[in-house]
């Protein structure tokens, strides 16, 4: 009768373990008992005491068998292949004919081991080595879309411009339309004139997306493991893990700019394994890994640009060096990499008991502990950023709100006048510190046949993390966001007490207890009935969390700075504060807690004739203290005065917590075994995911639009999919000694052998928000804090004849408010896909050796969906594609075992 079992309910410690090689016994002859190991057997009572091995030398075990002495070293090499000669050309985006670009991409990877023996030197057959190397040569091409100015804007020229309603040029300094929607060149910003010839000209007319960028880009990789695994007795054994890579890469941004990268990492595990008793054992780990990364952006040490521009308060460390970051309402954005240098070690030392009692019982405890050391010198905004909206060339109501259909992004950018901007950068490296701890009990209970429990608790700790010269800074807020003051490490906040060195208080109570079932309710029927609940944290936003307070005056320059008509921002003054404004961008809720979700299914499986498993199975979370995103100090004006609610800071994120998730799903899963050739699976997934803040493992997602009514922000995840639909298959050839054509003969050798897997998924896609951009969504001074929301304009939003949505469901909202759509409310887009492969073996005789050949076809049939639309309302890419499903790509591989 088979057992009932709980599968996947366990748990376990980080860490990773080896399961060695055994050597096989072979007892003695008659009635002599199995010998452990490599050892002789018992002598039986009718073994030849002469020591004469009888007759055929003994060698009764081989009769019939003639295969000859295997080696026993083995191993296999691979080559993997991928050229764009077999693959389709890409989607195009604008429906233009566009140049397929070249890629190749050629991976080699091979292991070999065995026994640990070296000639006259080391003979021990009980260790076992593993050597493995990689090696990759990529050319990974690319074909890009974007929106440029045309030849007509770049001269001032905005009567032709292609924008969702005709639109009116205003002069900020007549307050009157430019004549012909024309800005005349003397007017230009002497800046904005230089930093024009950095985009590149249209490669098509008349069209939205209207520049298309095909480039090739190189990417190498090698990697190099060994591994050792031996016996030191009956009852310890040793392991050992050296893994090593290396890797380098370029990368090309939308406009050219070339950006390289190097990384590097090396990792080593040691594991020990003791066997007090043959049911009570012990198996501790201790690891360490090292990684390093360095990003080099294109403009990198060559001209000072913002400097010679006039633009002033960047960076001047030389890796810095470039143009100013540019986004745009209509246009695609100027920016190249952020230079980065990060260097990272994680130490681990884990450890299992196990203990099983009666063989009813499978008691463990586990402990692990964890050492973390992220060392970075990050810029990630040391050149500036400026964002153009349409704002300063816009009409102004009487309230001091831009009027519907005037300004242009483009207009603005060469008058010299961003709505936003903001900067951050800091001159030294952080070395952020932390640890984290778990430990576990766990008691795999089989009561009978027919029924198992696994009962356990787990706790975890995850330190925040600290800076080793205390480089953190944060802005302590009061009651109410009356005021903020800055705090740093070893500081005590005005309005929040005594603080921690990581300014940021622990969440010590992160208890986890875990329950499953596996019951067999009728014992002569095939339905088996599992059930289970767990607790899981996650501790991953310390990590972000540190390395925004690393950024902050006094450590660092940093500015988040909105326009205003009364003292408009330039892009020679863009990032000029006042000495008595707090230019902090960032703050933290000192009493953050982590995120954890509760996990819960039932599931009963019923076994029928002819190889069939189905499984329907209920599954549900519910998350808790999801990250939030806040822009609390927002304006009490007009656009005109820009005035805040804390006067003596800018515009800053508040990170706090409090939102919470709610997924549920049904599904059905059926399995056909293999049998006569043939296996499959079905599994269809029928969900519904809502919540006010799409982050279980992050910080949060977008900014908060209503502060005092956040069930506004509740609607679907940004990651719900109502429907999904996953079919996979396996063929094999039914010639051989079981199938047809089994007397041998060309026809045989040509038809056996062969396997055909193939997978199909259909799903709807992810959910998409209505927002507003550009001149419209400086809503309560929000422009620097993202893309507000759109306003409904209550018809429906799927009708016949659209193929995404209906762009009419949505506008623009009354100017000085917040628009009514909700969070992730236009369906996601169905999409379709078919894999496959195909492989043939060939053996060479009865020995190890083989040579199977394999080609794989990722979406076979060429049928290419639309993954991303623009939803942007006053966007020139509003209701159009911005993103395909990639198009077919073949792939060949070879393996040959020995």
């Amino acid at each position: 009768m088979t057992r009932a079992s709980t599968g996947g309910t366990g748990f376990g410690v980080t860490g990773t373990f080896s399961t060695g090689f055994c050597g096989s016994g072979f007892g003695g002859g008659g009635g002599g008992g199995g010998g452990g190991g490599l050892g002789p057997g018992g002598r039986g009572r009718n073994a030849n005491q002469n020591g004469r091995r009888g007759p055929f030398n003994g060698q009764y075990a081989s009769f019939g068998n003639r295969r000859r002495q295997q080696n026993p070293i083995q191993g296999s090499i691979a080559l993997t292949v991928r050229n764009s000669a077999l693959n389709a050309a890409p989607y195009s985006l604008n429906g233009q004919a566009a140049q397929k670009p070249y890629s190749a991409n050629n991976n080699l990877t091979g292991t070999i081991g065995g026994p640990l023996k070296i000639p006259k030197l080391v003979n021990w057959q009980r260790a076992q080595f593993s050597v493995s190397f990689g090696a990759a040569i990529n050319r990974n091409g690319r074909s890009m879309v974007g929106s440029v100015p045309t030849a007509a804007e770049r001269g001032g020229d905005f009567s032709q411009s292609l924008t969702p309603i005709p639109i009116t040029i205003f002069d900020p300094q007549a307050g009157a339309p430019f004549p012909n929607n024309i800005v005349p060149v003397n007017r230009f910003n002497p800046a904005a004139a230089q930093l024009v010839t950095y985009f590149p000209n249209p490669t098509y007319s008349s069209i939205v997306q209207n520049y298309r960028f095909v480039i090739t880009d190189p990417s190498n990789s090698h990697n190099i493991g060994v591994r050792f695994n031996a016996p030191l007795s009956n009852k310890d054994r040793l392991n050992f893990n050296f893994q090593n890579q290396h890797s380098n890469s370029d990368s090309h941004q939308l406009f050219g700019f070339l950006d390289t990268g190097l990384t590097a990492g090396l990792s080593f595990s040691a594991g020990w394994s003791h066997s007090f008793r043959p049911r009570i054992n012990n198996n501790a780990t201790f690891s360490i890994s090292r990684s390093r990364s360095q990003n080099t952006p294109f403009f990198a040490y060559g001209q000072n640009i913002a400097a010679e521009l006039g633009i002033t308060g960047t960076s001047q460390d030389p890796v810095n060096y470039g143009p100013p970051n540019l986004s745009f309402t209509n246009f695609s954005g100027l920016s190249d990499g952020t230079p980065n240098l990060a260097r990272n070690q994680t130490a681990t030392f884990s450890d299992t008991f196990t203990y099983v009692i009666r063989r009813k019982h499978n008691l463990q405890f586990g402990f692990t502990y964890n050492r973390l050391q992220q060392d970075s010198q990050n810029y990630q905004n040391a050149r500036g950023s400026f964002a153009f909206s349409g704002l300063v060339t816009s009409q102004l109501d009487g309230s001091g709100q831009p009027v519907k259909a005037t300004g242009f992004d483009f207009a603005d950018f060469l008058l010299g006048f961003p709505q936003s901007s903001s900067l951050r950068f800091g001159s030294s490296n952080n070395y952020f510190r932390s640890w984290s701890t778990s430990w576990y009990v766990q008691d795999d209970f089989r009561v009978n046949a027919r029924l198992s429990l696994n009962i356990g608790l787990r706790y975890e700790y995850f330190a925040p993390y600290t800076e080793l010269q205390g480089h953190l800074a944060n802005l302590d807020v009061s009651p109410g966001f009356t005021a903020v003051a800055v705090v740093t490490a070893g500081q005590n906040g005005p309005y929040s007490g005594s603080l921690p060195s990581s300014l940021v208080r622990s969440s010590p109570h992160n208890f986890s207890p875990r329950f499953g079932i596996a019951w067999r309710p009728i014992p002569k029927r095939n339905m088996l009935i599992r059930a289970g609940y767990s607790i899981f944290y996650s501790g991953s936003s310390y990590a972000q969390i540190a390395s925004q307070l690393a950024a902050q005056p006094p450590f660092a320059t940093s500015a988040s700075i909105s326009t205003s008509i009364e003292a408009p921002l330039t892009l020679q003054n863009g990032f000029a504060t006042s000495p008595t404004t707090l230019t902090n961008t960032y703050s933290i809720d000192p009493n953050f807690r982590i995120a954890y979700a509760q996990t819960w299914n039932f599931t009963i499986q019923h076994t029928l004739p002819h190889g069939l498993v189905i499984d329907t199975e209920y599954i549900g979370t519910k998350g808790t203290h999801l990250g939030i995103v806040e822009n609390p100090n927002r304006s009490l004006s007009s656009i005109a005065q820009q005035q805040f609610q804390i006067a003596n800071a800018t515009s800053f994120s508040y990170q706090t917590y409090g939102a919470d998730s709610s997924f549920n799903a049904a599904q059905v899963r059926v399995t056909r075994r293999l049998s006569r050739s043939v296996s499959a699976n079905m599994l269809y997934t029928f969900s519904k995911s809502i919540d006010d803040a799409s982050s279980f493992s992050g910080t949060g997602g977008t900014v908060v639009q209503f502060l005092n009514a956040r069930y506004l922000e509740r609607g679907l995840s940004t990651f719900d999919q109502r429907h999904n639909l996953n079919a996979g298959f396996q063929l094999s050839s039914p010639v051989g000694v079981r199938g047809l054509l089994r007397n041998g003969g060309w026809k045989t050798h040509l038809l056996r052998g062969w396997n055909m897997n193939g997978s199909f998924n259909a799903t709807t896609g992810n959910p998409l928000t209505a927002r507003i951009s550009g001149n419209l969504s400086n809503t309560a001074g929000l422009a620097a804090g993202g893309a507000l929301r759109a306003e409904a304009t209550g018809l429906p939003i799927q009708v016949a004849g659209e193929p995404y949505f209906n762009p009419l469901a949505f506008t623009t909202p009354v100017a000085g408010q917040f628009g009514n759509a909700g969070r992730d409310t236009i369906p996601g887009l169905f999409r379709t896909t078919l894999n496959s492969s195909m492989n043939r073996t060939f053996r060479f005789g009865e020995t190890r050796r083989s040579l199977t050949f394999t080609i794989n076809a990722s979406n076979v049939l060429n049928h290419v969906t639309i993954t991303s639309i623009g939803t942007t309302v006053n966007s020139t890419t509003y209701a159009l594609p911005t993103a395909a499903s990639a198009t077919r790509a073949i792939t060949l591989s070879s393996r040959f075992n020995f």
